[in-house]
Order: C-alpha cells, then sequence, then structure tokens
C-alpha cells in the first residue's frame, strides 16, 4: 500500500481492548443467561402443568368412581327444583351433592359439578354443582339445577359426554387461572347418561412463572454488576501490560531508545505478551544499531561530498582567465626577484 493509499483510508472508531473485552463478555453472558432463562422458565412451567395435570386426572377419575351412573341417570329425569333453584329435599340430590363437596373438600383446588345433555342440539344441562354448597370465590354464582348453557359446537364440554377430555390451554376470569377436564358417566348398562366437569385452579403455574421471573430477574442483575465488574478488573490486569508496551513504542518512534522492557517479559509465569515484549526490545535494539550505522554512513558521505564539492570550486576557480593571468604574473615576479639576486652575487 502506498503512502497516499494508506492516507486515504479513513481512521475507524478507536474502542479500547478493555471495553471490547466488557461488551464481549457481557454480550455472550446476556445471550447464554436469556436462553437459560428462557429453557428453565419453558421447563418449570411444563412440571407445573404436568403435576397440576396429573392431578386434575386424578381427581376427575375419583368423582367419577364415586357418582352412581343409575341414580344420576334418575335425577336428571325426575328431579324437580324448588324455590330454592334445587331439589333441596330430593334424597338422590343431597347424596350427589354431598359426594361433590367431599371432593372439594379433599381437593380445594378443585369445583366439580355434573352434566346432561338437553334435547337442543350443542347444549347441556347442570345436574350438580358444589359451588351451590361451597362457593370457592366471593361474587361466584354458582349453577340452578336443569340449567341450561350452550357450549357451541366441538367444546371440550361437549366432548366429555364421549371420552376423558382434559383441556390444559385453560382460561382467567376474575378468580385466577383455570384450567379443565371433563369424563363421561355411565350406568350399569355401560350407556353415557351425563359427564362430570372440573374446573382446576391452575394459579400455581401462574405463581411459578411469577417467582422464575422475579428470582431470574434479580440474578440477572446481581450476576450483571458482578460480571461487568470482574471483567473490568481482569481486563484492566491483562491490558496493562499492552498499555505500557504501546507507551514504550510511541516513546521508542519519537527516538527515545532508552526504554526498559524486562518487566514486561521476565515474569514467573510468561504469555504471548511476555514473548511479544522480548521481541519487540530485541527489535528495538537492532533498529537502534542501524540508526546509528545510518547515521554515520550519512556523516562520512557528507565529508566526501564536502570534499568533491571544495575539489570542485578549487577546479572551477583555477580554471579562470584570471587565475591564469594571476599566476603568470606571479611566475614573472619570481623569474625577475631571481634575476636581481643572480646581479648582484660577486664574479667568482
Amino acid at each position: 500500500m502506498t503512502a497516499n493509499a494508506a492516507s486515504s483510508v479513513k481512521p475507524g472508531i478507536f474502542i479500547g481492548l478493555r471495553w471490547k473485552l466488557l461488551l464481549g463478555f457481557s454480550l455472550v453472558f446476556s445471550v447464554f443467561f436469556i436462553g437459560a432463562f428462557a429453557w428453565f422458565y419453558q421447563y418449570s412451567t411444563e412440571r407445573a402443568l404436568s403435576r397440576i395435570r396429573q392431578d386434575l386426572e386424578d381427581t376427575l377419575r375419583g368423582t367419577i368412581a364415586g357418582i352412581n351412573g343409575n341414580d344420576f341417570q334418575a335425577l336428571a329425569r325426575e328431579g324437580k327444583a324448588d324455590a330454592t333453584g334445587v331439589p333441596a329435599t330430593d334424597p338422590r340430590y343431597l347424596q350427589h351433592q354431598t359426594w361433590l363437596d367431599n371432593v372439594v373438600h379433599v381437593e380445594p383446588r378443585a369445583i366439580a359439578y355434573t352434566y346432561v345433555l338437553a334435547p337442543e342440539p350443542d347444549t347441556v344441562l347442570w345436574v350438580g354443582d358444589s359451588s351451590r354448597t361451597s362457593l370457592p370465590h366471593a361474587g361466584y354464582e354458582p349453577s340452578k339445577f336443569l340449567d341450561s348453557y350452550t357450549p357451541g359446537a366441538g367444546s371440550v364440554i361437549l366432548q366429555g359426554l364421549q371420552t376423558d377430555t382434559i383441556n390444559m390451554e385453560g382460561y382467567e376470569d376474575d378468580w385466577g387461572k383455570w384450567v379443565s377436564g371433563y369424563g363421561p358417566i355411565k350406568n350399569d348398562a355401560g350407556e353415557v347418561v351425563g359427564a362430570v366437569g372440573i374446573d382446576f385452579d391452575a394459579t400455581y403455574v401462574v405463581n411459578v412463572q411469577e417467582g422464575i421471573r422475579n428470582s431470574i430477574g434479580a440474578s440477572f442483575l446481581i450476576t450483571s454488576v458482578t460480571l461487568v465488574l470482574l471483567v473490568f478488573l481482569i481486563s484492566q490486569f491483562f491490558t496493562r501490560p499492552i498499555r505500557n508496551l504501546t507507551k514504550a513504542a510511541e516513546l521508542i518512534g519519537e527516538g527515545n531508545y532508552d526504554q526498559d522492557l524486562t518487566a514486561l517479559h521476565r515474569s514467573r509465569f510468561p504469555d504471548e505478551i511476555a514473548t511479544l515484549a522480548q521481541v519487540f526490545e530485541i527489535m528495538v535494539g537492532k533498529v537502534y544499531q542501524r540508526e546509528q550505522a545510518l547515521l554515520r554512513q550519512v556523516a562520512e558521505l557528507k565529508i566526501e561530498v564536502d570534499e568533491s564539492k571544495r575539489q570542485k570550486q578549487v577546479s572551477e576557480i583555477v580554471d579562470t582567465g584570471f587565475f591564469q593571468d594571476l599566476r603568470e604574473k606571479a611566475r614573472e615576479m619570481r623569474e625577475r626577484r631571481k634575476d636581481r639576486l643572480d646581479s648582484n652575487l660577486p664574479d667568482a
């Protein structure tokens, strides 16, 4: 690359090695931490949902097992609601409702209810409901006996009249997050006469997620600050020899070759920087010797040039007509002086 080409290259933005290390480690740590957080968050959420699903399935199967299908079928067909909205004096209803209450007592996270298929399409009628005797939350409105509800074609509630169905997508309302399970009730003949529904409180999952976010957030902040401090201190330790070497190089570039670099390469545990300092010290010594030799050659060349110039100037003076005339006159003067001396000598 020529000098003009090199000078035309625009200098980039200078970023110190310490800051590059700091930014690099911070970026790598952030990516790793975010990946670890995402994995742990997903894993914990799945574990929590898996645990809730297992509890929901167990509660659903247990609730179905405690219901006599024949009695339930007769209750749904023959039961009559009184002024309270339920058949409060019907022993079949009382027994059925007591069983649902026992289920909720064993599993407080559950709301248990039963229903049958209505004559209208895609519609069900509520039979039993644990909320009628033990409200799960203030302001919760329980169903009435044989109240109708139309969930829509293909809903999980209607699927529960055919087979066990678990809905883990869940929904949220004013009382929390819920997942649901549904399963058919069969009589002694094996016919489906209704279904059990279990709404299961899944706030535990939300609590797990919030706990992870809170703990991970605090951990990330503490770890990030600690990492920045450690990288800053470590980078300062590793970049100090480079800064010293750079400062020495600047002084050498200005002609000050008297730089002591032994402290940089004489170490109990030498590394690449020590090797670089040692090579640089050898290079500086050679450059200094070459510079001194060049200075001597320049001085000798100057002397030769001055002598040649002097001889040239003398030659130019001697070759002039004035100098030749002057030399001729000097010769004549020497001859006349010699003649006078000779004439004054006595005869032998």
